[in-house]
C-alpha cells in the first residue's frame, strides 16, 4: 500500500516535472541561496516555532536534494532508492501518530524554503495539509523601492500585530486596511483574535475557492478585503454557509475586475437624462409616488456643505409637490449611522437614496449589495463600485473664473488660496484657479493654505504673506456672522465677497427623480466592469458663479462672456501649455487634459505657493476622508 502512494505521488511530481521542461521552466524545487545571490540582508530574525502555510513553502535552502522533487515538492525518484524508503516511512508514520518533528526552515519574502524536513513537507501536501510546524528563521532584505518590497515591508509590522503569516496581498495598503476592518485600536492581537479572524478567514476561502472564483489575479486576501468593504467583519462567524455563499458570489464582478478595478465611466453633462420633457402632474406615470432619503454627516445650521445640498432636497420637495416624499437624516458620523438610516429609509418604502459626503461609501456599498434594487448615489468622484453611482461637480470651471477675477483686481502680486482636504477634485480647483490668474496676471503668485492643517492658522499665514485678495471658503457657513467666503478682499473684512462660487443641487437630484418618474433610468445600464460618476458642471447649472455688483461692469461683462464660452464647450481651463511647480511640463499647447487627469490631479501650478500637506499633517477630520478619497494612494485606505 505505502509504495503505491509513493508511486502516486512520484506520478504527480513527474507530470509537475513534464510540464515546466515544457514550458521552458525549472521543473525543480527553487533553491534560496541562488535568490540571495544579489540580495542585500539586513537582518536575520529567529521567530522561534511557527505554524507554516504549506502553499507558502516554495523551495529549499540549498541545492542537495534538489533533483529529487519538482517544483511542487512530489517525489521523482525511483521507489527502490533509499530517497524512497524514507519517504515512504515518513508516510507511514503519518498515519500512525503523524508527523511531530518540526522543520527547520527560512522564511524570505513571506516565502518559506527548508534547510531541514524537505521529505516531510513533501508528505505533507501529499496529505492535503494545510500547515506544518517549523522553527523559522526571517531574512529581512534591504528596501529597494519595489512594490513587492514595499508590500513586504507592510507584511513585516501587520505580522508584528498579529503573528500571523498566511495572508498574502498583491497590492499596497492592504495590510493596514484590513487591520483597520477587524480592530480599529491597532493594538496587538490576542490568541482568541487570531483564532476568530483564522475561522472567518477560512470559511471564506474555502467558498471562494469552491466556487473557482480564484482563478483570477487575485489571491485569497485580496478578495477577502473586497468582501469586508462591502459586508464588514464583525457577522462572519453568524452567517449561514448559504448567505457567505450568496454574499461572495455578488461580488463576482468585482473580483473580475482586480486589480485595476472597474473602469469609471465619466458623465460630463446631463445628456444621459434627457427623457422627454419636465414631468407635470397631469401626465400618466408609471410611479404613483417616489420615496426618497437624504443621508448627511452634519446639519444645515452646522454644515455649509449639508446646507447646499438640504436646499436641493427642499427645492425638489417644491417642484415635485405629491409625487416625491423625502425623508432627510442628519449627523451620520459612522458607517453604523448611514446603515441603520438606510435601512430605517428602505423600512418606509424609500426607493432612491442619496448620500451627500463620501465617508458614508462603505455604508452605501454595504446596503448596495444586501438591496440591489435600491438606487443608491453617493456624493463622491473618482469612485469605482459598480453597485452604486456617484455623483460631483466640477467646480474647477468657477475656480478658473473667480482666478480671473483675482488676477484682475489684485495689486500686490500675492493672492490667497483657502483649500480644505487633499481630495479628487480639490487639487483641480487650486490649479484652475492659478490658471485663471495667470492668464491676466502672468507675474502674480497664488498663497495656497490649508484649513485643515494642525497646529496651522490660515488666515494668519495669509497676514504674513501680505495678501489683498484670497479664495476663502466656497459658501456662507449657515447662522454665522462670518462674511468672508467666495472670493474677498483680504483687509476689508467688513465687505461682502466679490464673487462666489454656487452650488446647484437641485438641477441634479430633478434630473434624477424625472428619469425615474419617467422611468428612464433603466436605460443607463452598467457595462460590465463599470462604474457610473457624473461629473457635471456649468453647461449643466450645477455649478455656478455669483458676481457682486461692486465689480466693475467691465470685469463682470468679461466673466459672463468667459462662462458663456466654458458652458458651450468653448473654452476649457485645462487646455494648453500648462506647467507644474519646478517648470514641469504637464499639457502642451494645442491640447486638452483628458477628465481623468483633471479629476486625480496630485501636482500643483507653477504659480502656486505651498504644497499639498501629507495625511499625517492633517486634522482627525480631514484624515477620515482622505482615507476614501485621497489623491495620494497610501492615503487611501482601500485598494
Amino acid at each position: 500500500m505505502v509504495v503505491k502512494e509513493y508511486e502516486k505521488a512520484r506520478k504527480l511530481g513527474l507530470k509537475e516535472v513534464r510540464k515546466h521542461t515544457n514550458c521552458g521552466k525549472y521543473p525543480y524545487l527553487p533553491v534560496l541561496d541562488d535568490l540571495l545571490e544579489h540580495v542585500d540582508i539586513i537582518k536575520e530574525q529567529n521567530l522561534g516555532l511557527v505554524e507554516i502555510p504549506l502553499n507558502q513553502i516554495m523551495g529549499t535552502k540549498s541545492r542537495g536534494r534538489t533533483n529529487a522533487f519538482s517544483s511542487n515538492f512530489m517525489p521523482v525518484l525511483e521507489n527502490d532508492t533509499e530517497f524512497a524508503i524514507k519517504w515512504m516511512n515518513l508516510y507511514q508514520s503519518h498515519l500512525n501518530e503523524g508527523i511531530r518533528d518540526p522543520i527547520q526552515a527560512y522564511e524570505f519574502m513571506n516565502c518559506f524554503y527548508i534547510r531541514e524536513g524537505n521529505k516531510r513537507v513533501s508528505v505533507m501536501k501529499y496529505f492535503h495539509a494545510d500547515s506544518i510546524l517549523g522553527n523559522v528563521i526571517r531574512l529581512v532584505p534591504k528596501k529597494d523601492g519595489t512594490k513587492q518590497s514595499e508590500i513586504y515591508y507592510e507584511f513585516l509590522e501587520f505580522y508584528r500585530l498579529t503573528n500571523i503569516n498566511y495572508v498574502n496581498f498583491s497590492e499596497l495598503g492592504c495590510y493596514q486596511v484590513l487591520l483597520k476592518h477587524v480592530d480599529s485600536s491597532m493594538d496587538i492581537w490576542t490568541l482568541e483574535k487570531r483564532k476568530d479572524f483564522k475561522a472567518c478567514f477560512d470559511r471564506f476561502s474555502i467558498i471562494f475557492e469552491e466556487q473557482k472564483l480564484n482563478r483570477y489575479s487575485l489571491t485569497n486576501a485580496d478578495a477577502f478585503l473586497i468582501y469586508l468593504d462591502y459586508y464588514g467583519y464583525e457577522n462572519i462567524l453568524t452567517k449561514t454557509q448559504k448567505e457567505l455563499k450568496n454574499e461572495i458570489l455578488k461580488l463576482q464582478e468585482d473580483f473580475d475586475c482586480f486589480p485595476d478595478h472597474r473602469k469609471v465611466n465619466l458623465k460630463m453633462n446631463a445628456d444621459s437624462f434627457k427623457s422627454g420633457g419636465v414631468i407635470r402632474n397631469n401626465l400618466k406615470l408609471s410611479i404613483a409616488k417616489l420615496k426618497i432619503a437624504f443621508l448627511y454627516e452634519k446639519t444645515p445650521q452646522t454644515s455649509k456643505w449639508t446646507y447646499s445640498h438640504d436646499l436641493g432636497r427642499q427645492a425638489i420637495s417644491q417642484e415635485y409637490g405629491s409625487r416625491v416624499e423625502t425623508y432627510p437624516y442628519y449627523n451620520i458620523q459612522t458607517s453604523f449611522d448611514g446603515i441603520n438610516a438606510m435601512e430605517e429609509a428602505i423600512h418606509k418604502g424609500c426607493t432612491l437614496i442619496f448620500t451627500t459626503t463620501p465617508r458614508m461609501l462603505n455604508a452605501c456599498m454595504s446596503i448596495s449589495v444586501k438591496y440591489p434594487n435600491i438606487k443608491i448615489l453617493n456624493c463622491s468622484l473618482n469612485t469605482c463600485y459598480g453597485h452604486i453611482k456617484t455623483y460631483y461637480g466640477r467646480l474647477y470651471e468657477a475656480k478658473f473664473l473667480l482666478g480671473i477675477i483675482a488676477g484682475i483686481i489684485d495689486h500686490s502680486g500675492r493672492i490667497g488660496y483657502l483649500a480644505d482636504y487633499p481630495i479628487y477634485g480639490s487639487i483641480a480647483n487650486i490649479n484652475a484657479f492659478a490658471l485663471g490668474v495667470q492668464m491676466v496676471n502672468p507675474e502674480a503668485k497664488v498663497y495656497l493654505h490649508w484649513f485643515t492643517e494642525k497646529e496651522k492658522n490660515a488666515e494668519m499665514e495669509l497676514k504674513a504673506d501680505q495678501i489683498s485678495v484670497v479664495s476663502g471658503y466656497d459658501s456662507m457657513i449657515p447662522n454665522s456672522d462670518h462674511i468672508r467666503f467666495g472670493l474677498y478682499d483680504f483687509h476689508h473684512q467688513e465687505e461682502s465677497p466679490v464673487a462666489l462660487t454656487l452650488w446647484n443641487w437641485q438641477i441634479f437630484y430633478s434630473k434624477v427623480i424625472q428619469s425615474i418618474l419617467n422611468n428612464t433610468w433603466k436605460k443607463e445600464k452598467l457595462k460590465p466592469g463599470e462604474a457610473i460618476n457624473y461629473w457635471w458642471g456649468m453647461n449643466a447649472g450645477v455649478i455656478d458663479i455669483l458676481l457682486s455688483s461692486r465689480l466693475p461692469y467691465g470685469i463682470r461683462h468679461l466673466v459672463e462672456s468667459l462662462k458663456g464660452s466654458i458652458q458651450n464647450r468653448i473654452l476649457y481651463p485645462f487646455s494648453g501649455e500648462i506647467y507644474a511647480q519646478d517648470h514641469i511640463l504637464k499639457n502642451r499647447d494645442g491640447n486638452k487634459m483628458t477628465a481623468q487627469d483633471i479629476m486625480t490631479m496630485d501636482w500643483l501650478a507653477d504659480n502656486v505657493v505651498g504644497n499639498i500637506p501629507l495625511k499625517k499633517e492633517l486634522t482627525g477630520e480631514a484624515k477620515i476622508l482622505l482615507e476614501v478619497q485621497g489623491i495620494r494612494k497610501e492615503d487611501r485606505s482601500r485598494l
